[in-house]
């Protein structure tokens, strides 16, 4: 019997192998894979799993495709699916090259302060290399890049 080989059972019904062939029918093809992925004794398994569990009794044309849609359709699954791509890029480390002060730095601000004697922001000045000691330099929210320049040379 060839992979291809679809053969009538003493049942009656039309047979791939061992698989039960399910006619050309969405709601029937959507209530096999109910059955093998949401019920509550299949427990949500992911897209192979599923595909694994209903091929051993059921054939489709497209089968893993209409599964695959499926499954990605489920709210359930996409609820508690571990995100593998990160919408924030991942952090690296500042490597330490020097060993004089204030070589490497990080600078920040602390804004939406209460005014005082004509500043509403704190510039942080913060030493990666030596002492991580950190400088504040009060500003104005509103500062620009040549400003901060000027704030940090002086």
């Amino acid at each position: 019997m060839t992979p291809h080989t679809l053969t009538l059972g003493t049942d009656n019904y039309l047979y791939k192998n061992q698989a039960l062939v399910v006619v050309e029918d969405n709601s029937l093809r959507r209530g096999v894979t109910h059955l093998f992925h949401d019920s509550l004794t299949a427990g949500h398994p992911g897209i192979s799993k599923t595909i694994n569990l209903v091929e051993q009794h059921y054939w489709w044309p497209h089968m893993r495709n209409f599964i695959t849609a499926y499954i990605k359709g489920c709210a359930i699954c996409q609820m508690n699916k571990v995100n593998t791509h990160l919408t924030k890029p991942p952090l690296f480390p500042i490597t330490l090259t020097s060993n004089l002060p204030f070589q490497t730095i990080a600078v920040d601000f602390i804004t939406k302060l209460s005014p005082s004697q004509g500043y509403d922001t704190i510039l942080t000045v913060t030493n990666h290399n030596v002492s991580k000691a950190s400088i504040f330099i009060p500003c104005q929210e509103s500062i620009n890049l040549e400003g901060i320049a000027k704030l940090y040379a002086s």
